[in-house]
């Protein structure tokens, strides 16, 4: 076989698109609308912690010992299956980004924020919330260069209950 058939069997398409996160509503209530009371693929029941994998778009109950399997709640044994040990969720009824490495979490904050460029922890000032366009870049180039842990200097043990 001659380098120039070999090079054609290797380079097939030489376009490619960078890995990318979920594309997000601009308005943070249609997904909280449509999340809140939405019941867990796993489970069937409505979860009390929700969460919504940003990679694929998985439902996921957050801390929930209804879909935990082999000593792992879901959240952890989603980033397992789905991001090799890394999992990116948006909480649904906080509103904040949680991220979760190998054995740790860390809290990385809001990508939608207020009309003031303020985040809404848990929802408790009940102000309409957009998304952040520019924080939401920050977290997808986080992801795609594997910089989390060094951003990040909050990271604590989820001991598989997440």
């Amino acid at each position: 076989m001659n380098a120039e058939h070999a090079m054609t069997l290797v380079v097939q398409d030489p376009h490619w698109t960078a890995p990318r996160l979920l594309h997000l509503p601009e308005n943070y209530n249609t997904i909280f609308q449509y999340y809140h009371r939405k019941a867990c693929t796993f489970c069937n029941k409505v979860p009390k912690d929700p969460a919504l994998c940003l990679v694929c778009g998985t439902f996921v109950c957050l801390k929930g010992l209804c879909c935990k399997q082999q000593n792992y709640c879901e959240c952890v044994l989603h980033s397992q299956h789905c991001g090799a040990a890394t999992g990116i969720f948006l909480l649904i009824n906080a509103s904040v980004i949680i991220i979760i490495r190998g054995h740790r979490f860390c809290l990385w904050g809001a990508v939608y924020l207020d009309a003031h460029g303020e985040e809404d922890r848990d929802l408790r000032r009940g102000k309409p919330l957009y998304l952040c366009e520019e924080r939401y870049k920050v977290l997808e180039q986080q992801w795609v260069s594997h910089t989390f842990d060094h951003i990040s200097k909050r990271w604590g043990p989820h001991y598989n209950g997440l």
